[in-house]
């Protein structure tokens, strides 16, 4: 028969813990699966892994313990680019809210909620999800929501324009970008003087922002670098 209840055990809930906290599953889709277990309503606000704890210690309290056992030896547990991509099309398409998506994309910062050892593999999600979703993620617009999906979703994708692209996100970075920059290409500061800046914006020095070459070609030609602005905060290249 279609559409049967998975056999309910830990292995079962320790999936659905693993699927949500890589991005696979969203709260919605959590909750739907576990609906027909579930012996009460969840609290208005539990986090979601500990809404699946609650649910498998009701269900059975071998299965939580095992579940306690089996998450702190877990492997790839950290959101994922495909996460990323599932839960902001979740977003824009309204079947989940902004609270839920801010909820899942930083649950990585909260102290003592890293229930394995999952680790970032793409530096473009590790960005969005330990500095500008915690810190901006309310003040973001659904302009802003749908560009970075547009970003992530690119099939020819570089993480490192990937990131630039994702910074350059807000108006306040993108003129952040042509200050300092801007500078840079005029001679009036040096390529080490730029790595302050690249440095603490990026996260790379000038040997690996993926716009140099670019930045030597229009040196002096300071009306050129908007069109670089423009290809960098879209992911692309001029090169």
């Amino acid at each position: 028969m279609n559409n049967q209840t998975p056999p309910v055990t830990s292995t079962f809930f320790v999936a659905l813990v693993k699927d949500y906290l890589r991005g696979n599953k969203t709260k919605a889709e959590v909750l739907a699966d576990i609906a027909p277990v579930q012996a009460a309503s969840v609290a208005v606000g539990e986090e979601v892994t500990q809404m699946l704890l609650s649910t498998a210690r009701t269900v059975n309290e071998d299965f939580y313990q095992q579940i306690l056992t089996e998450m702190p030896h877990a492997v790839e547990t950290t959101p994922t680019r495909a996460g990323m991509i599932h839960h902001l099309k979740a977003l824009l398409a309204g079947h989940i809210s902004t609270t839920d998506f801010l909820e899942w994309a930083t649950w990585h910062n909260e102290p003592n909620t890293d229930m394995g050892a999952g680790f970032f593999d793409d530096i473009a999600i590790d960005y969005l999800c330990t500095q500008l979703l915690p810190q901006y993620g309310k003040e973001l617009t659904r302009e802003h929501y749908e560009k970075a999906l547009k970003i992530l979703s690119n099939q020819q994708h570089q993480v490192l324009k990937d990131k630039v692209a994702l910074v350059l996100l807000t108006e306040k970075e993108q003129q952040r970008f042509l200050f300092y920059l801007g500078d840079y290409i005029q001679g009036h500061t040096s390529p080490e003087q730029l790595d302050v800046y690249l440095l603490n914006r990026f996260g790379m020095d000038h040997h690996s922002f993926p716009y140099m070459h670019t930045l030597a070609a229009i040196m002096q030609e300071p009306s050129k670098l908007p069109a670089l602005l423009h290809m960098a905060k879209n992911g692309a290249s001029l090169e």
